[in-house]
């Protein structure tokens, strides 16, 4: 039987100020009714759970970085997943004992995340068991058919520690690469042959230097949707999407907030 893998794409704004219709990055992959969270900006659990997500299938949540852009959310996702279970007899039953995987570069902030919860009611004492892991490269996750692979890159530096990382996601005979933000799209040259979608920031980057690059590199890829945007796509959507058409023609898309994107398998 077939299953289908779907990209919910609830924040695309890169780290600006409040922009209206627009929240900070985050998006979700629903895979064989399991949810995978990549980056969890302002008010995403919000997001997910208004547009009729099911939060409580969350079984996996992988960080690029931990500027408040891409994290922001993070504290109220974890904190709704619990309150889901104290409201709800379906979501209790499915979150029970469920081990919830946290890839996050920096635990020195993920150990701030969990102070603030114990601060809330209940000190923070949920059904389900949290299991932060600090990312390296290679496969970071491997469970039931969906595959995460990571890949440090250099929008935070190019020494060890890593800080930044960004993910190869394949599920389904499908691949997703999700750039995360990096320094330049040669970061992630190695991850994006074969891919069915490439998401790639312009928060750091001109549409049309990334499509000509793309042109000219003989990468093999479907799609590729701009996420995570600056101030070119925020002002001029249509005109900045004209300008990657000229060179890439209908590869490329600009993602909104609340764009769903179903691959079939």
């Amino acid at each position: 039987m077939s299953k289908t893998i779907t990209l919910h794409i609830l924040g695309t704004c890169g780290g600006a100020e409040p922009i209206p219709g627009r929240h900070h990055t985050a998006l979700a992959i629903d895979y064989d009714q399991r949810l995978f969270w990549f980056d969890a900006g302002e008010t995403c659990s919000y997001n997910a759970h208004i547009a009729g997500m099911d939060l409580a299938s969350t079984e996996g949540i992988f960080i690029s970085h931990t500027h408040m852009d891409h994290i922001g959310g993070l504290p109220n996702l974890l904190w709704t997943l619990r309150k889901l279970t104290l409201v709800s007899e379906q979501a209790r039953s499915k979150l029970t004992d469920r081990k919830i995987n946290i890839f996050i570069p920096d635990m020195t902030v993920y150990e701030g995340i969990l102070a603030m919860l114990r601060g809330a009611e209940g000190g923070f004492n949920p059904v389900f068991a949290l299991m932060p892991m600090s990312c390296g490269d290679g496969v970071v996750y491997d469970q039931k058919g969906l595959r995460v692979i990571a890949q440090h890159n250099a929008h935070l530096g190019t020494s060890e520690p890593f800080r930044s990382y960004s993910f190869r996601i394949e599920a389904g005979g499908k691949v997703i690469v999700y750039s995360g933000d990096v320094k330049s799209i040669r970061d992630i040259e190695t991850l994006i042959d074969g891919t069915d979608l490439l998401l790639m920031e312009t928060g750091h980057h001109r549409v049309d230097e990334v499509c000509r690059y793309l042109k000219t590199s003989g990468k093999n890829f479907g799609k590729l949707v701009f996420i995570h945007h600056g101030r070119a796509i925020l002002q001029d959507p249509e005109g900045q999407l004209l300008k990657a058409q000229d060179i890439l023609g209908d590869k490329v898309i600009i993602a909104f907030d609340g764009m769903i994107i179903n691959l079939q398998q």
